[in-house]
């Protein structure tokens, strides 16, 4: 099987929803807890009617990639990474979502605001969240790919277009990860610099 990498539009809220939450919910056992009760088909429909907006806002600071598979069309990959500075040296208009109009900047504040309580994710578990810690402020990958295909390097490809990017204007490059997910950011050449542990003991995770 043969993936294509290419820039994410609006239109592919739905596929890359798909992908990623169906990828968090079953290999983090942390981030499932974060939802309780709500199932994955609830939390796909909800993450794809919030990601336009989420898209279009502060787009300029935002690269974002898809892998899509050659046979199917089917989304298989995801990265987002987020730039240290919007006037940053790195440009890479190739992986920048395009302005949206004025009617669809208002359709999706309006599937936004539908599917958030004042501001907040409905059923997701805030008290956990705010345990597990916040992203990096600097700089940050958002990296899922399809659990069905594990070994294609799908990730790594992903990952390679922004080292790309970052080295051909000698920016560093900064990363969150899961165990899981550590071994493939070594052999791509990040080192581990730091460590985070949380007690989600009170949480009911063991």
């Amino acid at each position: 099987m043969t993936f294509t990498i290419s820039a994410v539009d609006y239109d592919d809220a739905q596929g890359v929803s798909e992908n990623n939450m169906t990828a968090f919910y079953h290999t983090d056992a942390h981030w499932r807890a974060l939802w309780k009760s709500t199932t994955l088909e609830e939390i796909i429909r909800g993450a794809a009617a919030r990601m336009p907006h989420g898209l279009a806002s502060g787009r300029e600071g935002k690269r974002h990639l898809k892998a899509t598979d050659d046979d199917t069309g089917e989304i298989i990959g995801y990265a987002r990474w987020i730039l240290p500075d919007a006037r940053s040296t790195l440009k890479w208009p190739e992986a920048l979502v395009r302005e949206p109009t004025d009617d669809e900047s208002e359709s999706f504040k309006a599937k936004f605001q539908a599917n958030t309580e004042e501001g907040m994710i409905p059923g997701m578990d805030w008290r956990l969240q705010e345990a597990l810690g916040l992203p990096l402020e600097n700089a940050e990958i958002e990296l899922m790919k399809s659990l069905e295909r594990p070994f294609l390097g799908i990730a790594s490809a992903l990952v390679k277009k922004g080292l790309e990017q970052a080295d051909a204007v000698g920016m560093k490059v900064w990363v969150m990860a899961t165990m899981a997910a550590q071994p493939m950011y070594q052999k791509l050449g990040f080192q581990l610099l730091k460590t985070v542990e949380t007690n989600v003991i009170e949480f009911g995770i063991e």
